[in-house]
């Protein structure tokens, strides 16, 4: 009788829209340098000629990035009838695109502009009807929350892990960062004649790499087990998890890599780091949970600091072009996946050493 209503107040939406909400505002304000005031007599971006400049490129990217915010803030409010989860969706991504927009105006590397602010405002319309679609469907969202409830922990803890835990599968998206994360010289590896790199380097990039593919599937894969509510689930749940990430980023990378690049796309290093991490994995989801939880610690600052003290090896070829964007919203989207790669597994560690500090965390039935 307490499953339903542990449900209804979920507040999985909620965290996801804020940290989604969040995710925008640093992808349209970075590089957060060089502020400025509008040079005197500048028009409010609003009033600006028009037609403005644009690509159909850029309209798409705009609709499609505000489409999941529309979406989560129209699943958040409880017993609201359709219409006002439109409405409060459609006005809070309009709220939010305008202010971004209105902030960019200080910014001279970034373009404000009333088409972009009509894109972001269509596509949380967009994602705010898909929502309501969802919502209207009692058998729908029976069938989430009891999905959620049946596999995850329960309340409002349970709902910040699986937050953190989609975060990290949506960046996922660029192989250019863990998990399978590589790098790519297209001199050397386009061109046999020019492959004059030294054995002594080769060997110590693959074994960075190695370590940190490892430490962050460790990490992440100790993260899934520390979320579900019985630990003979987990090695499913963490195949389950860590195919949906290749798939993502083995589509990703087929779309957007020419064929010879594309067949240099998984390196040895990140493969033979998966397959150790997973080894010891086996092992680690057998260890007390407090254990755990300073072992998923330990592996994911790991996985960041391993290429942060090997500077001239994390540099020593160039980072995987297709994926090193430097244009526009790719760019943007490039530094967001990156800073989320940095702030994650810190974000992670605190989140499960707050869970272990809780009241009957880790007994049987608790």
């Amino acid at each position: 009788m307490s499953a339903h209503p542990a449900a209804s107040r979920s507040l999985l939406p909620h965290y996801l829209a804020v940290l989604y909400g969040l995710a925008i505002a640093y992808a349209s304000l970075q590089p957060f340098a060089n502020w400025m005031a509008p040079l005197p007599g500048s028009p409010f971006f609003l009033i600006a000629s028009w037609p403005p400049r644009w690509t159909r490129f850029d309209v798409i990217v705009n609709v499609l990035a505000y489409a999941p915010f529309g979406f989560l803030v129209a699943l958040a409010p409880r017993r609201r009838p359709p219409l006002a989860r439109l409405s409060a969706a459609a006005a809070i991504g309009a709220a939010l695109s305008f202010a971004l927009e209105t902030t960019q105006m200080f910014l001279p590397s970034r373009d404000a502009s009333t088409l972009d602010l009509l894109a972001n405002s269509a596509g949380a319309a967009l994602g705010a009807l898909a929502a309501v679609a969802i919502a209207r469907s009692a058998r729908t969202a029976r069938a989430v929350a009891g999905f959620r409830n049946h596999w995850f922990l329960p309340g409002k803890v349970g709902d910040l892990g699986l937050a953190l835990l989609v975060i990290w599968l949506a960046v996922q998206v660029n192989p250019g960062i863990p998990l399978f994360a590589t790098t790519f010289d297209p001199d050397i590896q386009l061109d046999p004649a020019l492959a004059t790199v030294s054995t002594s380097t080769d060997v110590a990039a693959i074994l960075v790499a190695a370590a940190t593919s490892a430490f962050h599937l460790i990490g992440v894969g100790l993260f899934v087990a520390l979320l579900l509510r019985q630990r003979r689930y987990v090695g499913g749940a963490v195949l389950v998890l860590i195919g949906t990430a290749l798939l993502v980023k083995g589509i990703a990378a087929a779309l957007l890599l020419k064929p010879a690049a594309w067949g240099h796309w998984l390196s040895p290093g990140a493969a033979d780091g998966v397959a150790a991490g997973a080894l010891l994995l086996l092992v680690a989801i057998w260890l007390p949970r407090p254990v755990q939880v300073a072992a998923a610690a330990i592996a994911l600052l790991s996985s960041v600091l391993t290429p942060v003290l090997t500077p001239d090896i994390l540099f020593a070829r160039a980072p995987l072009s297709g994926f090193n964007w430097s244009y526009g919203q790719l760019l943007n989207f490039n530094g967001l996946t990156h800073a989320v790669l940095l702030v994650w597994p810190f974000a992670a560690s605190a989140f499960l050493f707050a869970l272990a500090g809780r009241p009957g965390w880790g007994e049987p039935g608790g």
